[in-house]
């Protein structure tokens, strides 16, 4: 008999489950087929952010925002290759855009908004026009800003209010109180208060 060896009890393992894996690949049905490029197809048909409205956005937010449009479809395609329903943890959207960032730049509404392709673009492209104003026009640095950010760059070259970037977003300052102010009370004078003595 031939004995069995702990190197051939793995190569017998491991062809059992990549035989087992050939087998439940191919139990996928025509209709799970059907469903998924259909579900592909409304999607596709229902969503306004068709390739060429996408395309009618981004050439228009460029020309808005005064940066290159070769310079926002690196940046869409680069950090979600032109889904607008892209994810991926606290970045939403065409340009992956954080909510907090989309805040400074004057956006109100809830973090799920920013898939809608427009609203990621409106704020998303403001945001990179910064990124670009910091980086002196240099497009491959002002994609290195976008994606890391560059309020203290922008900070360092005196640039935040043309930014857009807030400073008093990034200040501990307390807020204006809504409180009713006190009544000015005159100034104690100096009174002497005699030593407590022991007796």
């Amino acid at each position: 008999m031939c004995e069995e060896t702990p190197l051939s009890s793995l190569r017998n393992l491991l062809t059992a489950i990549a035989l087992c894996s050939l087998g439940l690949s191919a139990c996928t049905t025509t209709e799970n087929k059907l469903t998924q490029s259909g579900a592909t197809q409304k999607a596709e048909a229902s969503a306004p952010e068709t390739k060429s409205g996408v395309d009618a956005l981004i050439a228009g937010y460029a020309a808005s925002y005064k940066v290159p449009e070769a310079l926002v479809r690196r940046v869409v395609a680069r950090e979600s290759r032109f889904n607008p329903s892209a994810r991926n943890g606290a970045l939403w959207g065409l340009m992956q855009i954080r909510h907090d960032t989309a805040r400074v730049m004057g956006y109100s509404g809830p973090a799920r908004g920013l898939l809608d392709a427009e609203t990621n673009l409106k704020y998303g492209v403001k945001y990179l026009a910064g990124a670009y104003l910091v980086a002196g026009g240099n497009e491959a640095q002002a994609v290195r800003l976008y994606s890391r950010g560059y309020y203290y760059d922008a900070k360092r070259k005196g640039l935040l209010e043309e930014t857009g970037l807030k400073p008093q977003a990034f200040t501990a300052e307390p807020p204006m109180s809504a409180a009713i102010p006190l009544p000015m009370q005159a100034p104690r004078e100096n009174i002497s208060v005699p030593a407590a003595t022991n007796q």
